[in-house]
């Protein structure tokens, strides 16, 4: 009995929680950080988990060079995965920052306690959902931000070329971005090589009309997430929205309004709706 006081403890981290969180550091998963007011004011702060250990997460934080306030704080945090040939997982966990240390590239590590575990979970107000491409009557992406009219040198892809299912995919939106997996034989025939940071212009029609929704949408947005398959060459690009396009009454002109908090409010609404009616239709609590 002595003898098993000085045997390292096993994780306490159940293998299925493990199995997830190693997928989010093989495919350097975004992850969003949700600490109380109290604790920061920056909006969108988000990580990569870099190690596992057997107490700890080791999380690489992007967007701060200071150690801050937030040593013994607890967060909530949102990342999706890769699962199968085309699916995409949503998972949440909750857990607290033990140390904050300074990276020796300059870069901050949250040192975390492991989570209790992880869930199957999506931060509310970016509900995420995979659209049936018949929500659409037109869907079109520019590359360049806070672009007021059709400029066709300059348009990536329509609602045609994502119909035909063949080199692109809308693979998921919600009120704080949208989400494209473009085949590496799209991107060679586009001469498209996307990085981060990138800025892009979507309008969409949408097919129905929604109650306090628009019917027609403008919005601008970087793109946050720019991941290659080592094998396939195929690219998954995540593109957070930044500015709402309004034609003003007065002008006839686009003016572009900064959005908030990270959420297009013209898109929360249709959002939980059509995700209300997937679940609703394939009887699925996790899409």
């Amino acid at each position: 009995m002595i003898l098993d006081l000085f045997k390292k403890k096993d994780s306490s981290l159940d293998s299925t929680a493990r199995e997830v969180l190693e997928q989010a550091i093989a495919q350097r998963a975004k992850m969003d950080l949700v600490f109380e007011q109290a604790v920061t004011s920056i909006k969108g702060l988000s990580c990569a988990l870099n190690t596992i250990g057997r107490d700890s997460l080791f999380l690489d934080i992007y967007g701060i060079n200071k150690p801050g306030n937030f040593s013994e704080k607890y967060f909530n945090c949102y990342f999706r995965i890769r699962e199968g040939k085309a699916g995409v997982g949503f998972y949440g966990f909750r857990s607290k920052v033990e140390t904050v240390r300074q990276a020796s590239n300059g870069g901050i590590v949250f040192v975390a306690s492991l989570p209790a575990r992880v869930d199957r979970s999506q931060r509310r107000r970016s509900m995420r959902v995979r659209p049936e491409l018949a929500w659409f009557d037109e869907i079109q992406f520019w590359n360049g931000a806070k672009l007021g009219e059709t400029e066709t040198d300059k348009i990536l892809l329509g609602l045609g070329e994502l119909k035909q299912g063949k080199l692109c995919r809308l693979e998921n939106i919600s009120a704080g971005g949208v989400g494209l997996h473009l085949d590496r034989e799209f991107c060679r025939q586009s001469e498209f090589c996307p990085a981060i940071n990138d800025e892009f212009t979507l309008y969409i029609r949408f097919a129905q009309d929604i109650r306090n929704q628009p019917r027609e949408l403008w919005l601008t947005g970087k793109a946050v997430r720019v991941l290659e398959d080592h094998i396939s060459k195929d690219l998954d690009i995540g593109v957070e929205f930044r500015a709402v396009g309004r034609i003003s009454p007065t002008t006839g002109t686009m003016e572009w309004i900064t959005i908030q908090d990270n959420v297009a409010d013209e898109l929360i609404t249709r959002v939980f709706e059509w995700h209300a009616a997937l679940c609703r239709d394939r009887g699925v609590k996790d899409l």
